[in-house]
């Protein structure tokens, strides 16, 4: 059973500043005490009187931020069926976003705002982690200007994944930072982040076929014609299109076929694979962080046909989580959101055909692959998984410094001496073996 202490914590209702203070009041009364406190003597009254004041001015002080904190704690207590905190991802009303440093936004409206204080809020995920702080501290306009509205910060977050949040820990905190009233609720708030764009060195993709093509494009395309852009020479052809150079070796008359200026859009089946032999345990840091790298190369090929005016349909071998609609734009990075390392449903049992794209990881396994080609499945994009991992630095200096960079996602020394590096390296030199000697139709990434 894992304990979570940081949220254990956030409902322990005195801060450290009180404690401190406390410890410091302690100490000095003592030390006045017993240094300056004289029976019997005039300065001693006149000390002692002070100290009074200053006592009371201290109370007074501390009790109206301790009143007035208590006082929003209890109103959003008492409302906080109508008080909904709300998620805006990427500050644009957003349920999306790339991942890595993602801006999050988190409206609190109708909740009252402790005098000169703050409401701090952390976001607890379906897995128990939790965010980065977020400070309420921004105030609504007009009749409700004594309301905050939201408030903002970098989270974190660097998997290409749907995040759920479980609840949220919302503490009201008052000026001196003495107390702290924390209450829990729960959320159904969820978003999704998305890989970025980024440079690849993708070939430009020519399927054998595509699907019928009825959707219009903007620019014409141009399409080869049959098999080497010859065929054989019919009646009716235009004779000017004879090749000549042929004919006096072969003594066949071929002609050559024009380009053909097609004003529509190429249909292209993009199938995606996440089965994965290789990892042992599919949701290892090693297994995630190369998960993230195959999200970003799929999505990025994709982003990459579209710009050859081709139409995707994408497919991946899972079922997908459709908690929010999403347009057609956005669908593919929606769909890698919701995809896993699986090892049910093996690379074989995916449909390809002659206008289909099959992109796999090279944790699929050197046979599955044997197996892949002889099928003669055409444009096969296999993507090196460890190759992101095996470029990062093998020392960062700069942490030792300063403070640790969270794009560093894995210490580099660990994965080159780690069990996982060795056995992922070893399938990947297997697949390229495999591939230079058949029949492959396609790319490694």
């Amino acid at each position: 059973m894992n304990i979570n202490f940081t949220k254990i914590i956030s409902f322990f209702p005195f801060k450290r500043n009180a404690l401190i203070f406390a410890l410091v009041l302690i100490v000095s009364v003592y030390v006045v005490k017993n240094e300056f406190f004289i029976e019997e003597a005039n300065t001693s009254l006149y000390l002692e009187l002070f100290a009074w004041l200053i006592g009371f001015f201290i109370l007074i002080l501390i009790g109206i931020g301790l009143l007035h904190t208590l006082i929003c704690y209890l109103h959003f207590v008492i409302n906080r069926k109508h008080i909904e905190p709300k998620i805006d991802i990427g500050l644009e009303g957003n349920v999306k976003g790339e991942a890595g440093q993602v801006p999050v936004m988190i409206s609190l409206p109708k909740a009252l705002l402790p005098l000169l204080g703050y409401i701090k809020i952390k976001i607890e995920f379906e897995n128990g982690k939790l965010s980065e702080t977020i400070v309420i501290n921004k105030f609504s306009q007009g009749f409700e200007k004594l309301l905050p509205k939201e408030g903002s910060t970098l989270i974190w977050l660097p998997d290409r994944k749907q995040y759920h949040a479980k609840g949220f820990i919302i503490s009201f905190i008052d000026y001196l930072q003495f107390f702290r009233f924390t209450i829990y609720k729960t959320s159904r708030n969820s978003f999704y982040l998305h890989s970025a764009k980024m440079d690849i060195d993708l070939q430009e993709i020519n399927p054998s076929k595509t699907k019928e093509e009825v959707e219009k494009i903007k620019t014409l395309r141009k399409v080869e014609g049959d098999f080497l852009n010859y065929k054989d020479f019919e009646m009716g052809d235009d004779v000017r299109r004879i090749v000549w150079k042929i004919f006096a070796k072969n003594r066949e008359l071929v002609i050559r076929t024009p380009e053909v200026i097609n004003p529509y859009a190429s249909h292209i089946k993009f199938h995606t694979s996440f089965y994965n032999l290789i990892s042992s345990d599919l949701t290892s840091v090693y297994a995630i962080s190369m998960l993230n790298y195959f999200k970003d190369i799929v999505y990025n090929i994709c982003l990459n046909i579209k710009k050859m005016d081709k139409k995707v349909e994408f497919n991946i071998d899972q079922a997908v989580n459709e908690f929010v609609n999403v347009n057609e734009n956005d669908r593919v990075g929606f769909q890698l959101s919701s995809a896993n390392w699986q090892n049910n449903v093996p690379v074989n049992e995916i449909k390809s055909s002659g206008e289909s794209i099959l992109c796999v990881s090279s944790l699929i396994g050197a046979e599955a692959l044997a197996t892949l080609i002889e099928k003669k499945s055409s444009n096969i994009i296999i993507v090196k998984a460890s190759r992101h991992l095996d470029h990062q630095n093998l020392f960062n200096f700069k942490n030792l410094f300063l403070r640790k960079d969270h794009k560093s996602e894995l210490n580099k020394l660990r994965w080159f001496l780690s069990t996982t590096r060795r056995k992922v390296k070893r399938n990947e030199k297997e697949i390229e073996n495999v591939v230079a000697n058949s029949n492959f139709i396609g790319q490694i990434l």
